[in-house]
């Protein structure tokens, strides 16, 4: 064995570049080489992906990886290939016969010494249940099966995928071969689950603690975000990443930070690949000290000197907010991962998430309007590839666009098909004039000016760079169509005030069942109903941690990992000497103000009381259910 793990080290070195393996990973390395099954929790940046990468390589065969996103299996298998180590990654959108040859490659593709070619082959895990793969896994050499992003097989878990339930099927495919599964972030009854469902006996467990030394956290409670963030980086300058959970809110902030004289950049899902890879390329080589970022942002990255980590806007649980804040000092040196909120957060925080909550007969009428709207027949739409225009869709069909997207987003959770938004064919303008010259160009036709007024509130009007729009978006806005949008900004196109590149359909779909209507749905709706119950009590469990104001923060995410707690961290906004605590104020006395309804500025200039203490007692009444809020956001008895 001891040979072995110097091999170990040698790959680790010559391929990966790593002098010496982290904690835990030479353990995990050598348990796998041993055939024997691993379950690993180790934080973000603790090095999960070497733990099955290395020994991989180091024997004879081929490693099949199930992962739960696509843009995880790209990133991976690009790194692989950087490295000089051959993979594949197959999902769920892959034609049946691009498949069939890339399962040949896989089995076929031979060295001289008679030894696989191919090192990783990586699946999405609806993928795994294919017939054709499953029966060419069982021609395979494999040596190792992983399981990444283990936790999304427990439906505890805060991103469960129903498809991850049936990745047991690997056992009765190759009983031989070992199973690793990895995970940052996963409570005791998610481990449990996930040993009980991958049905995989003698597994040993690997875990290092949730504990994060070098990690201070921080949390603000201000009516003013933009001057807390701006007077944050003044004072910490290192490399960060602030997180917000919108496109427009990633353009806003880091457009604010460089006018604050903090360069910045910003990434979402919503960019092309060379903007994502130019975006990430300046911050990487530090030409840009911040990054705004939404969760979108994330996989991949490898740099060991992020000092601070800002949240703007909640993450949906705290197994999230967990992975994002542990980007933050992967090298071992101090760093601080702060959040910075008001009331309204926690207000649009329950919009966004619980309201949002496609219920099943959403999901239902979505799912059969969306295959007459493709003119599907019954019975039949597996393996098809359609486009479409989103918001023609919501509009077509009377639907909010917020709850039609959530139950587009079950449908593809579930596996009933793949949905892409913002593919290859995508909408861009770049201004070639000021946004006051743009506006004067349609002064006399009200049309054009609804629609460029949309654009500017929107977007950005900068005319230094290409602004990725969604059409439907601003048909909507404008209270138009998509066909009248694109008219008018041909026409802008026209009049050289805009250059353009316009395609109206935003949206791609590949199912992988064929249609059956209720039937499709009704498979997994006791899950979806169950699951929703558990976001809302993960995003309570969330809002309760911002809330805090008494207890270690470090010590407050430990108990919520079921991980034994032990004394204050001494650093955190809760633990530091001088923070503001509690006061006995009277309840009553804020209930007399509100007999006439305010804003919370207007109530703690009134109560005078510090703003933590003005939000735990608000949060209190609301509770209570003795003050509501009002359509204009303002707080008022509730009698």
């Amino acid at each position: 064995m001891l040979a072995l793990i110097e091999k170990s080290k040698q790959i680790l070195q010559d391929v990966f570049g790593h002098p010496d393996f982290l904690p835990l990973q030479e353990k995990v390395i050598s348990n796998v080489l041993k055939g024997n099954n691993s379950l690993v929790l180790l934080p973000t940046g603790g090095g999960k992906s070497l733990c099955y990468q290395v020994p991989a390589i180091q024997l004879d065969g081929i490693c099949i990886v199930i992962s739960p996103l696509v843009a995880l299996i790209k990133d991976q298998v690009a790194q692989l290939k950087k490295r000089g180590v051959k993979a594949i990654g197959i999902t769920g959108s892959v034609r049946i016969k691009d498949l069939d040859d890339m399962l040949d490659n896989a089995i076929h593709a031979i060295d001289s010494d008679g030894k696989n070619v191919y090192k990783f082959l990586y699946l999405s895990p609806e993928r795994l249940q294919h017939p054709l793969v499953q029966q060419r896994i069982k021609m395979m050499n494999v040596n190792l099966f992983a399981v990444d992003e283990a936790h999304c097989i427990s439906e505890w878990g805060h991103d469960f995928r129903p498809a991850y339930r049936q990745i047991s099927t690997v056992t009765a495919l190759k009983p031989e071969v070992p199973i690793i599964a990895l995970t940052a972030t996963a409570t005791a009854q998610v481990q449990e689950d996930i040993l009980n469902n991958l049905e995989i006996p003698n597994t040993q467990v690997f875990k290092n603690s949730f504990k994060r030394d070098n990690i201070t956290y921080r949390i603000l409670d201000t009516p003013n975000k933009r001057v807390a963030i701006a007077s944050f980086y003044k004072k910490y300058n290192g490399s960060s990443i602030t997180y917000v959970r919108s496109r427009k809110n990633c353009l806003e902030y880091a457009a604010y930070l460089e006018q604050q004289n903090v360069t910045s950049q910003y990434y979402h899902g919503g960019l092309d690949a060379r903007s994502r890879d130019a975006s990430m390329k300046e911050w990487m080589l530090g030409q840009k000290q911040v990054m705004v970022a939404t969760n979108a942002f994330g996989m991949g990255i490898d740099k060991p000197d992020v000092r601070t980590i800002v949240h703007l806007q909640l993450p949906d649980s705290i197994e999230s907010y967990y992975q994002e804040t542990g980007r933050a000092g992967r090298d071992g040196q101090p760093s601080i991962a702060q959040f910075i909120y008001n009331i309204n957060d926690l207000n649009h925080a329950h919009n966004q998430f619980i309201k949002g909550l496609p219920s099943v007969a959403l999901v239902k009428q979505v799912y059969r309007a969306l295959c007459n709207h493709l003119q599907i027949p019954i019975n039949e739409g597996m393996e098809t590839q359609h486009q479409f225009s989103f918001s023609e869709f919501c509009k077509n069909h009377d639907f909010n666009a917020i709850s039609c997207f959530n139950a587009l987003q079950v449908l593809d959770r579930y596996d009933v098909l793949k949905m892409h938004q913002h593919g290859e064919r995508r909408s861009s303008i770049r201004f070639r004039e000021s946004a006051n010259t743009i506006i004067n160009h349609t002064r006399n036709n009200q049309l054009a000016g609804s629609v460029m007024q949309a654009i500017l509130r929107t977007y950005s009007g900068s005319q230094q760079q290409e602004i990725h729009i969604n059409l439907g978006l601003i048909a909507m806005r404008s209270n138009t169509t998509e066909k009248e949008v694109v008219q008018v900004l041909e026409k802008m196109a026209q009049l050289e005030a805009i250059d353009a590149q316009l395609a109206q359909a935003d949206t791609q779909v590949f199912f992988l069942v064929p249609r059956e209507n209720d039937r499709t749905i009704n498979r997994f709706a006791g899950l979806l109903k169950k699951q929703n119950e558990i976001k809302k009590k993960k995003l309570d469990a969330m809002m309760q941690l911002v809330q805090e104001r008494d207890l270690c923060l470090q010590n407050f995410i430990l108990e919520y990992f079921d991980e034994p707690s032990g004394a204050p961290c001494g650093s955190c906004s809760n633990c530091r000497p001088g923070r503001s605590s509690k006061t006995t104020f009277n309840e009553l006395d804020l209930l007399e103000f509100l007999k006439e309804p305010m804003n919370f500025e207007e109530i703690r200039n009134k109560a005078a009381i510090p703003t933590d203490q003005l939000t735990y007692h608000i949060k209190h009444l609301l509770e209570q259910k003795k003050i509501k809020i009002t359509p204009d956001n303002k707080y008022h008895i509730n009698e």
